[in-house]
């Protein structure tokens, strides 16, 4: 099966509820991030995405400097486990709205993050693999082919028709 752990980033750069939205961006654009868990002895307590600098702090005239980034993030979002597979992800993002998303590991600690971005490229990638493998061939895709349960399953044998 095709879980998140395969897609998701696992080199957390994080922040803590008393930093200001200044030194929080700073180091998003050091690491060239969108979005940064904030958390609080190694617990989860929201998330700060670009959207939250500018519907938070730009448009609403806040001061970063002077602000914590606890103040304007998002508070308990949605997450995932490490173990959830990418179809549900990609699902929480479309539907949500999200361009990232919490993963926490099997004891509830923050494990990674998965971004649309991230998705996108594992799909593109896994999508360019099995043309690959069906060129040359004479295999053809059943309209119920499922590319989710695909991967999940190795990428082992194409669907017939």
């Amino acid at each position: 099966m095709a879980l998140v752990k395969k897609v998701m980033k696992t080199s957390l750069v994080t922040a803590t509820p008393g930093e200001s939205v200044s030194t929080v961006c700073k180091r998003m654009k050091e690491a060239r991030l969108g979005a940064i868990l904030v958390v609080d002895n190694n617990r989860l307590s929201g998330i700060f995405t670009e959207r939250d600098l500018l519907n938070r702090v730009v448009s609403e005239g806040v001061d970063p400097a002077t602000t914590y980034v606890s103040e304007v993030a998002t508070p308990n979002p949605i997450v995932v486990k490490d173990d959830t597979h990418i179809k549900e992800c990609a699902e929480i993002l479309r539907d949500q709205g999200f361009r990232h998303l919490p993963v926490m590991d099997q004891e509830g600690n923050p494990a990674g993050i998965v971004s649309s971005r991230d998705f996108f490229q594992y799909m593109a990638n896994e999508l360019e693999q099995i043309i690959d493998r069906m060129r040359g061939t004479d295999e053809q895709v059943d309209e119920s082919f499922d590319i989710y349960e695909y991967l999940g399953a190795g990428g082992c044998g194409l669907p017939r028709l």
